[in-house]
C-alpha cells in the first residue's frame, strides 16, 4: 500500500474527506471563452486565492486546475502554453495554497474526459489519445499529484486509456474514478450502467468510485446508493448545484446541496464528497460542517 493511500485509509477511518468546490464556477463564472486552466499561469494569485478560500472552507482534499490540460485538449481550445507548463504552473498553485495553511492536505490531480472521444473519433487513433494522456500524467505526477482524478468519465474507453497509462507511470499513485450520469436512473451519460461501471473499473485498484457533475445532488445521491449494491471501496460524490439555466445560474441552493448530501451520510454512503460545476466555497463550507457530524462509508 502507498503511503498515500495510507494516509487516505487512515482518514477515512475516523472522517468523511471534503473536496473543494467548482474551479471553474470559481475562476470564469459563466464565460466560455477561457480555459480556467490557462489561469494557472496568467492569473496565479487568483488561483491561490481560490485554493486558500476553499481551504478556510473546510476542503481537505484540492482539485488540480488541469481537467482540459491535455494536449488534445489544450490544442482544441486554442492554447498556446504547452501541456507541461499549465500542469506545472497548477501544481505550483495549489502546492503554495497548502504550505501557507500548514495543514496536511490531498491533492488530487484532475483528468478530465479530454474533448476528443475515442468511441466517436473518426480522425484520431488509440495511440494518439494515450499520447495525450501521457503528458498529462506524467507532468501531473513529476510535479507533486498525491492522487490521480480520472473524473468526468463519459466515454469509457477514454477513461480506460487514462487508467492504464497512470499505472504505467506511477503503479502507486491511488486513482478515483468518478463518472457523469444520465437523466436515468442507473445509467452514466454513455448509457452505461452503473453496475458496468464498477466492473469497469474495478480492475484497475481504485481508491473510490463515485459520481460528479451530472443532473445535479439527488440524482447524484441517488445513484451513489445504487453503486454501493457493486462495491465495497470508498466513494466519490461531487454533484454538480444543478443545470443551469441560459444566464448560466445554477438553481439549487447551498441548503438543497448540503441537505440532501446529509441524507447520504446519514446511511454511511459517503467518503469523499465535495461540490461541481455551479458550487463555490460556501458549498464547500456548509458540506464540511455537516460531514463532521457523520462516520464515513465502512
Amino acid at each position: 500500500m502507498s503511503s498515500v493511500q495510507q494516509r487516505v485509509t487512515d482518514i477515512l477511518a475516523r472522517h468523511i474527506i471534503v473536496k473543494d468546490c467548482a474551479i471553474g464556477t470559481v475562476l470564469t463564472g459563466s464565460r466560455r471563452d477561457i480555459l480556467p486552466d490557462v489561469l494557472s499561469v496568467e492569473a496565479r494569485d487568483r488561483v491561490v486565492s481560490m485554493y486558500e478560500a476553499s481551504i478556510k472552507a473546510g476542503a481537505t482534499m484540492l482539485t488540480t486546475n488541469t481537467f482540459l490540460s491535455d494536449p488534445l485538449s489544450l490544442a482544441s481550445c486554442g492554447v498556446t502554453y504547452s501541456c507541461e507548463e499549465v500542469v506545472a504552473a497548477a501544481l505550483s498553485a495549489v502546492k503554495e495554497a497548502r504550505e501557507r495553511s500548514g495543514k496536511d492536505l490531498l491533492i488530487a490531480g484532475s483528468i478530465g474526459p479530454s474533448t476528443r472521444n475515442i468511441s466517436l473519433a473518426v480522425d484520431l487513433t488509440e495511440d494518439e489519445l494515450r499520447s495525450s494522456y501521457r503528458r498529462l500524467i506524467e507532468a501531473l505526477h513529476s510535479n507533486g499529484a498525491d492522487i490521480f482524478l480520472v473524473e468526468s468519465i463519459t466515454d469509457m474507453r477514454n477513461a480506460e486509456i487514462a487508467a492504464e497509462v497512470c499505472r504505467e507511470v506511477d503503479p502507486e499513485t491511488p486513482i478515483i474514478f468518478s463518472a457523469t450520469l444520465s437523466k436515468i436512473g442507473g445509467l452514466l451519460a454513455s448509457g452505461r450502467s452503473v453496475e458496468k461501471f464498477v466492473e469497469d473499473v474495478e480492475k484497475f485498484s481504485p481508491m473510490a468510485i463515485g459520481f460528479n457533475c451530472s443532473h445535479g445532488v439527488k440524482s447524484v445521491v441517488d445513484n451513489i446508493e445504487l453503486l454501493t449494491r457493486y462495491t465495497s471501496l470508498p466513494t466519490y460524490v461531487a454533484p454538480s448545484a444543478g443545470i443551469p439555466d441560459a444566464r448560466g445560474r445554477y438553481p439549487e441552493t447551498v441548503k438543497k446541496h448540503t441537505e440532501t448530501l446529509r441524507t447520504a451520510a446519514e446511511r454511511g454512503l459517503l467518503s469523499i464528497v465535495g461540490g461541481c460545476c455551479g458550487t463555490t466555497a460556501e458549498y464547500t463550507h456548509s458540506v464540511a460542517m455537516m460531514a463532521r457530524h457523520y462516520k464515513p462509508r465502512k
